[in-house]
């Protein structure tokens, strides 16, 4: 369990993710956020500069990662190409100030990692949907 300080309230969570794999369109100050709230985050723009997305993937196959990003290209990616092994956040959430966006990201993780560890997930300023990939047959 991580103890975690949102304004003058302590919550309790257990993180539903084992690593976090920020590719590099993802803000370094939601990244840094992640961070100090006691996620593992594996940050593309440091560790991979320039990969492409499929690597972005591949390495998150690896590592058992769950993706966020703010590429839409991303979808297309996991959805229709059946990597249906990875769950991902896509942020749509650029024209919120940086402030409301990390709080936002953090509440998200917080409150729904569990339904989107193995979903594709979009969070825009009004909402979050939570996209289950097909069933395997």
């Amino acid at each position: 369990m991580v103890q975690i300080l949102c304004g003058t309230k302590y919550l309790l969570m257990s993180h539903n993710f084992s690593l976090i794999i920020a590719d590099e369109s993802v803000d370094v100050r939601i990244i840094k956020s992640l961070i100090e709230n006691g996620y593992a985050v594996y940050s593309i723009i440091v560790e991979t500069p320039g990969i492409t997305d499929l690597n972005v993937i591949r390495i998150a196959f690896e590592k058992n990662g769950f993706i966020i990003t703010e590429d839409k290209d991303f979808g297309d990616e996991l959805v229709y190409r059946k990597a249906h092994n990875i769950g991902a956040l896509l942020l749509r959430i650029s024209d919120m100030v940086i402030s409301d966006r990390i709080e936002l990201v953090k509440n998200t993780f917080a409150l729904h990692s569990e339904q989107m560890r193995w979903s594709f997930s979009v969070l825009t300023s009004k909402k979050l949907r939570i996209r289950k990939y097909p069933s395997k047959t």
